[in-house]
């Protein structure tokens, strides 16, 4: 009977001991003030003990619930303490049957601080705005907004992914992955065409600051702008030494030329020169006619050969004068060339990088890995709590480490930098 006694106490203390504990959390709740009930709330009352007598209902629209054997007790309005105290003094005194497992009833008289009145499931909270998923959540204790912002998908321009023609943030990456590529490359064509426009081997091979790509990605676009850069730099330069050859070449015949012409035209002096002396000799009669016949023979064959040299030099000079108009027609036609690729590239660049920007923007409220171009201005939330405080409703500005509590609405706006004051808890 002692042992019975001491553990009825025992279970009693404990019970005390526990509903204290329920009572002091749920009083608190970490709201800075003590919690009032409201409609939506699900409490928990039980008798210490008694494991069969437990009962659990949502407080209704008129700020009741129903206790079997009580009926509705009203406790809207009322902290956790206040309904534990309300519904222990209603309960107090009543008596209850309870069966043992060997079969027997047991009357139980409940005694104050049998009640156990409790919070078991708070209001929900809704989240609006631009978050990924809004809509209801599930409140619990301590939550803040940010972690409601969590639970609802995180920050979005595009709402929900169900959202009928909503675009999934992947979809959105993927795209913005493939045009990062593609700016990349243009990037680099066009480093590499300023390369060959300065009569450089080599060009600029970082990165830039507004893309962020896997480095073997970037490594093969660097590589392939290498190559090209020095095919391109050897095909000009093997075509040019070669032109420049076939310039030397022609100005080393031009030379011989030269040379053997002065020769002819000295022969051509001494030939007039012997036929005027033959032709004096013939008109004193000390020469035959044949002689002077052969001498007018040798004249004319030393002129025509003057002449084909003369004839042979002036081609040279026209070919030496093309293949010297023919470099420089070469290197003007590749620096045309080049310019024009250097243009469409460029507006090509420009293209692209509107059409990353615009990605962006969407992606980074829903956490993307594109990072934002320069330029880009940056989105950040403009968060509003609203609150039934009493009978009216409050609209407060918050920041996203700001408290929330059940039945709060929290609407998310993102704006850019400029125009979103950030506030502190």
């Amino acid at each position: 009977m002692k042992s019975k006694k001491h553990g009825k106490i025992f279970g009693l203390i404990s019970a005390v001991f526990w509903a204290g504990i329920v009572v002091s959390i749920s009083n608190e709740n970490c709201f800075g003030a003590p919690y009032k009930l409201a409609p939506g709330d699900t409490v928990e009352v039980s008798i210490g003990g008694l494991p069969d007598q437990r009962s659990r209902g949502q407080i209704q629209i008129d700020g009741t619930i129903a206790l079997p054997g009580v009926g509705t007790v009203e406790v809207a309005g009322l902290t956790p303490s206040e309904m534990q105290n309300r519904i222990e003094t209603l309960l107090q005194s009543r008596i209850l049957r309870h069966r043992l497992a060997d079969g027997r009833d047991q009357t139980f008289v409940i005694k104050p601080g049998d009640v156990i009145a409790s919070v078991v499931e708070y209001r929900p909270i809704y989240v609006s705005g631009d978050v990924l998923t809004p809509g209801q959540q599930a409140y619990r204790a301590s939550m803040t907004v940010r972690q409601a912002v969590a639970v609802a998908g995180g920050f979005s321009l595009l709402r929900s992914r169900g959202h009928p023609g909503a675009v999934d943030p992947a979809d959105l990456l993927r795209d913005y992955d493939s045009l990062a590529t593609e700016y990349v490359k243009e990037y680099f064509h066009v480093v590499r065409i300023n390369a060959e426009l300065d009569g450089r081997d080599t060009f600029d091979q970082s990165v830039p600051n507004d893309v962020s790509l896997p480095a073997v990605v970037v490594d093969s676009v660097v590589r392939a702008e290498a190559e090209s850069l020095k095919t391109s730099q050897a095909d000009f330069r093997t075509e040019t030494r070669f032109l420049r050859e076939a310039v030397e070449q022609t100005d080393a015949q031009f030379a011989k030329l030269q040379q053997q012409h002065e020769g002819e035209e000295k022969g051509v002096q001494a030939d007039e020169e012997e036929l005027q002396r033959v032709q004096k000799l013939l008109g004193s009669g000390l020469l035959t006619s044949p002689r002077v016949t052969e001498n007018r023979r040798a004249l004319l064959l030393s002129s025509t050969r003057s002449l084909q040299t003369s004839v042979e030099m002036m081609r040279l000079q026209r070919q030496r004068h093309d293949l010297r108009r023919q470099i420089e027609r070469v290197a003007s036609q590749r620096t045309i060339n080049l310019l024009k690729e250097q243009k469409d590239s460029n507006v090509r660049l420009a293209d692209l990088r509107v059409r990353m920007l615009a990605l962006s923007q969407k992606l980074q409220p829903v956490g993307g890995t594109g990072t934002l171009p320069v330029g880009t201005s940056k989105l950040y939330p403009e968060v509003t709590v609203v609150r039934k405080l009493g009978q009216r409703w409050d609209r407060i500005a918050a920041s996203v480490d700001f408290d929330v509590e059940p039945g709060d609405v929290i609407e998310v706006a993102l704006r850019p930098s400029a125009t979103v004051t950030k506030l502190s808890n």
